[in-house]
């Protein structure tokens, strides 16, 4: 009587292993790693921002990937980040658009830190990082106004709720050109948000929303309407997605 034995191939576990802590005066932060990837974290159970650490420039959360949407109604010479946690949007921001010259603000200057340090934020001629609270940025008003506005605003416990106020759409809107897009990264779906998406066909030509599927709501708001058809829209969603590296067309058909 023969017995026959067979090897299973062990499942690699990713044991995460903290690399860095701090706390600052509005909590704490941990740089993460976990396998190939590496992890901004400011709260036990909480994921910042997630990056793969051979490419940072590869948009990893499915709301970040869904808020590219933006590139088709677009073309941003000039973009504005209010939030910047690990850097992960600057990253591929800066890496698909050439030339692009892009503003980040973040209220915590030791986040701005570790993004830098650990994150591997690009360096450029064309990026400036402030450090300041998103709302007082805005009121004191840009040099030059901007065509494109990403705004992604949380803490420890969830989304800021200031980005969802009427006060807060209206200081992004006077920072934006004629033709520029709002795009607000919103915790829930479209009908956790019914006030804030009226509000914003009040004073924009072209509003849409996209739920990304991990509990996220990304809202485009458009100063002027886009006039691509849905054809065209899948062209350049195709197009994208060879650059970004990932299936933009899949956020496309989600968008209402």
């Amino acid at each position: 009587m023969f017995q026959t034995f067979i090897k299973f191939k062990e499942k690699k576990v990713n044991i995460p292993k903290y690399v860095y802590t701090q706390t600052d005066e509005y909590g704490d932060i941990a740089v993460i790693d976990e396998g190939d990837y590496r992890i901004l974290s400011f709260a036990v159970g909480d994921e910042q921002s997630r990056q793969l650490k051979s490419q940072p420039h590869l948009l990893q959360h499915s709301y970040t990937q869904a808020m590219m949407l933006s590139l088709l109604f677009c073309q941003p010479k000039r973009v504005l980040l209010l939030g910047l946690g690990a850097g992960c949007m600057l990253s591929s921001l800066h890496s698909t658009l050439a030339g692009v010259r892009i503003s980040a603000v973040e209220a915590r200057q030791s986040v701005i830190d570790i993004a830098k340090r650990y994150f591997r934020l690009p360096g450029s001629k064309k990026i400036d990082i402030h450090c300041a609270e998103a709302s007082e940025f805005l009121r004191a008003g840009m040099a030059k106004k901007v065509d494109l506005i990403m705004t992604d605003l949380y803490r420890e416990t969830g989304m800021d709720e200031v980005q969802v106020s009427k006060k807060y759409i209206d200081l992004c809107t006077a920072q934006l050109k004629v033709n520029g897009w709002l795009v607000l990264n919103c915790w829930g779906g479209s009908v956790d948000h019914p006030e804030l998406l009226d509000y914003l066909r009040m004073d924009y030509a072209d509003v849409r929303s996209c739920e990304s599927g991990d509990g996220n709501l990304v809202i485009f708001a458009g100063r002027q309407k886009d006039l691509k058809s849905h054809p065209e829209l899948r062209e350049l969603a195709l197009k994208y997605s060879s650059v970004l590296e990932f299936n933009l067309q899949r956020y496309l058909s989600k968008i209402a």
